[in-house]
């Protein structure tokens, strides 16, 4: 897939020449000094075909033919753009519903697949993932699910029995002077004192919660009854690619900002909210037709033990937390040994009891529109039924229905800030031994934090789960194939175009390969321009920059062009040293890409009068183009100790593609100024 249109880059260079700028020649430089050099800083051979671009050069053509109203582009993204900064546009074009658009792209080459993606008017996204490899994307080419309503449900729906929430034992045993709502975690009661009493629950008000099962079905539509639910298999498995791009995008696993045990932390996305995400307590509205769910990833270890309830309520009616948990919850979906594949195999129907169900009252398939809907995961650690282990409890989307549990100490708490703290007692001879513990997660859960959040994605709606202790969201996820309304984007996402950072050593046979010598960045502007920008200056020499084809910064020394001070070497490239604005310019390139614009750029250095552009096939890397916000080596730093698999990837053009995404290495200069 990669190639190098050689005739392109010669003309290209010709073309340059031709308006008075410099054509590089490598042969001013003796190769032969400069490799020994290069082999001595960076310790390893250069592989014959690396030619310091990772970059794959490619074409599409795209049907803007998705499920969404009033479309105006197509793009080329990096990645899903929904809550993702990491989502980058490789290519757009304007256009309308149903045309077909070639767009050519250049992408960072650890790539295997990208995202095609129609905006509408709005700047909302509908995206498809396609292989790097295909040649055309078309949104109505796989089979996915719609918004039209399914057909064939039950004539006949029978309810089951009730059982009692785990709130509501904890709640009796509140009620129990001889008990206190004494609750184990991790060993049996009575031993080394671990038996604690939690008196949150002592107002009652959980004494009511029950949880209904179904009983039986008949009718049409292939439903039965399993373990209580009303299930299906699914006939239509749908774009699983997509599917897992954004959700895995939107909910991040692991690692980021406050992480718990390398867990992503994504709860206050939850809690406060984004364009995605629902911030009504996590409630999706009825539209009045059957609701179904389908199940796209159990990812989590402990699936065995979840159940996922729902219940429904009139919201003129049902206007307090307090009246929430005296509502039925029903039996939606049990939850499954499941791991990190995306899959839809069964699909559940949520039908409607009415206000007091009674066990064998007969139920409708459609939940009144305008009625709210909420979840709840039921989990039942190692399966025991009893609430005295501290794992086991009812954890909801609406966070004020979780007070109680949130102070189980252990499992539930451990996800609460460190700013909070709980009274706990340990039972003893005195029984009044009175603790004070601590939450132990860093930007962790309030006290009424959600445990279920619901976002969207393509004209979807996913139910996400923290099943537990960390905070990723990410354990069971959940779609709605039909049965509610649509949760809109309120906020169009704000994808940038992909940022080319082009890096120098102005001094190849004594380079120390900082590569910050002359640090450029170049960035789309429109269909036939590029923004240029001297970033960064780490050359004592006088060096002058050549071929950018821009009256602002051609010919003219780059300590001049940022306005250093007499005597100042360094511009952003010492950490608390001299900083100074970049200087950027609008450059017209006609339909030359990018990387063929950069390869065109060269470096003069007026003390050795040697011109440095980007090498040939297996010479230095006195010049290298990264395609993204590169976070350079700050000065005299070599880039193998900020980035120590740039080594690696020196010697074997095909490991470790991506080296300057990683998180290791040290003595990085911030890129502060990317955004001006």
């Amino acid at each position: 897939m990669k190639f190098r249109n050689l005739f392109l880059f010669f003309a290209a260079s010709a073309l340059l020449a031709s308006c008075g700028k410099y054509e590089f020649d490598s042969s001013q430089v003796n190769q032969e000094i400069v490799n020994q050099n290069a082999k001595n800083q960076l310790g390893v051979e250069i592989d014959p075909n690396q030619d310091w671009r990772p970059i794959l050069q490619g074409s599409v053509t795209i049907t803007a033919n998705a499920d969404l109203e009033n479309i105006v582009k197509v793009q080329v993204l990096t990645e899903s753009p929904f809550n993702n900064e990491e989502a980058m546009v490789l290519s757009s074009k304007d256009c309308q519903a149903g045309q077909q658009v070639t767009l050519n792209y250049e992408a960072p080459d650890y790539l295997t697949e990208l995202v095609a993606a129609c905006v509408n008017a709005k700047g909302v996204y509908y995206i498809k993932v396609f292989d790097i490899n295909s040649t055309s994307v078309d949104f109505k080419s796989a089979s996915v699910r719609t918004r039209a309503a399914d057909s064939g449900f039950p004539s006949q729906i029978l309810l089951g029995s009730a059982i009692k929430s785990f709130n509501a034992e904890r709640a009796e045993a509140s009620l129990n002077s001889e008990y206190h709502n004494v609750v184990n975690y991790d060993k049996p009661e009575g031993v080394n004192g671990r038996n604690r009493w939690y008196t949150v629950w002592n107002d009652g008000s959980w004494v009511d919660d029950r949880l209904w099962s179904h009983q039986s079905v008949t009718g049409d539509g292939g439903w039965s009854v399993n373990n209580g639910t009303i299930v299906r298999p699914v006939s239509d498995p749908g774009d699983l690619a997509t599917v897992k791009k954004y959700v895995n995008d939107n909910i991040k696993k692991k690692g980021g900002d406050n992480q718990v045990n390398g867990k992503a932390n994504n709860w206050q996305k939850i809690a406060q909210g984004t364009a995605y995400f629902s911030v009504d307590n996590n409630y999706l509205t009825s539209n009045g037709t059957p609701t179904i769910l389908i199940p796209v990833q159990m990812n989590t270890t402990e699936g065995n033990f979840n159940t996922i309830y729902y219940y429904y309520f009139d919201p003129a009616k049902v206007k307090t937390a307090e009246d929430i948990k005296k509502l039925p919850k029903f039996k939606a979906i049990n939850g499954y040994a499941g791991d990190s594949n995306f899959k839809r195999e069964n699909e559940y129907l949520l039908p409607y009891y009415g206000d007091s169900p009674v066990e064998g009252m007969w139920a409708s398939p459609i939940i009144p529109k305008g009625y709210k809907i909420g979840f709840l995961n039921r989990k039942d650690y190692n399966n025991q039924g009893d609430m005295v282990n501290c794992a086991s409890g009812c954890t909801y989307g609406d966070g004020r229905l979780n007070v109680e549990v949130n102070h189980l100490f252990g499992h539930y708490f451990s996800a609460i800030d460190k700013q909070y703290a709980q009274d706990i007692i340990i039972t003893d001879a005195s029984g009044k031994n009175k603790q004070t513990k601590n939450g132990s997660a860093t930007n962790g859960m309030d006290w009424d934090s959600p445990r279920i959040g619901i976002f969207s994605a393509n004209n979807r709606t996913y139910l996400c789960f923290e099943d537990g202790a960390d905070l990723n969201f990410s354990d069971m996820i959940v779609e709605i194939k039909q049965g509610t309304e649509i949760i809109e984007e309120t906020v169009a996402p704000d994808v940038d175009p992909i940022i080319y950072t082009m890096c120098f050593e102005d001094r190849p046979a004594q380079a120390d390969y900082d590569m910050n010598d002359v640090v450029l960045t170049a960035e789309r502007y429109s269909d036939t321009q590029v923004k240029l920008t001297l970033l960064a200056c780490g050359a004592q020499d006088e060096v002058i920059l050549q071929g950018t084809k821009s009256s602002v910064l051609d010919g003219k020394d780059i300590h001049k062009i940022l306005n250093m001070p007499e005597g100042q070497h360094f511009a952003n490239t010492q950490i608390g040293g001299y900083t100074c604005n970049p200087v950027s310019d609008i450059i017209t390139i006609g339909n030359m890409s990018i990387e063929e614009f950069l390869t065109g750029i060269s470096i003069k250095n007026m003390v050795t009068g040697f011109t440095v552009g980007m090498p040939k096939p297996a010479e230095s890397p006195y010049a290298i183009i990264v395609p993204m916000a590169f976070n350079y080596p700050k000065e005299g730093a070599s880039i193998i100790k900020a980035y120590p698999d740039f080594a690696k990837w020196a010697a074997d053009v095909n490991a470790c593609k991506d080296w300057y995404r990683s998180t290791e290495g040290v003595d990085r200069y911030p890129t502060l100024f990317l955004n001006q």
